[in-house]
């Protein structure tokens, strides 16, 4: 990762160039001015995204996107370690594709085995985002400190 990029929660100025952001590079990841959004930034260039939405009893991370020509060079990962202590004060999940496993493992999101344990408002949204997605799972952030 370049060392003159820097990881920082984007402010309302910067709001609609991650809509656009999003817009561009993953589409299904809607922004909400109501939702903190962290980004990697390069000057004016954004190079990753990741959103939390939170519930009142835990948060769901979502919408981690790293621009193409970035992609690969550790600013995901970036993201997900800056984001430690917003993690392990409440309950943390991430939605994902089976292949995104070993990644989200490497950061301590561990598999929910039993989706029944889920918060209401997390499996209501795996049931949602199965109707197009099947295979995704739940992930739940686990630190040592927890």
């Amino acid at each position: 990762m370049s060392t003159s990029a820097n990881i920082t929660q984007v402010e309302a100025l910067w709001f609609p160039l991650v809509k656009k952001f999003y817009q561009t590079y993953y589409p299904s990841g809607k922004p909400n001015k109501s939702e903190p959004l962290w980004v990697i930034k390069q000057g004016p260039t954004i190079i990753a995204a990741v959103r939390i939405k939170p519930f009142v009893d835990c948060q769901l991370m979502t919408g981690l996107v790293t621009h193409p020509e970035y992609r690969q060079q550790g600013y995901g990962s970036t993201l997900l370690d800056a984001l430690r202590s917003e993690f392990e004060h409440i309950p943390s999940f991430c939605l994902n594709q089976p292949e995104l496993i070993p990644f989200y493992q490497q950061h301590d999101f561990v598999l929910v085995q039993d989706e029944h344990s889920l918060p209401d408002d997390i499996q209501g949204r795996l049931r949602r985002y199965r109707v197009k997605q099947p295979e995704l799972v739940a992930m739940v952030y686990q630190s040592a400190t927890r």
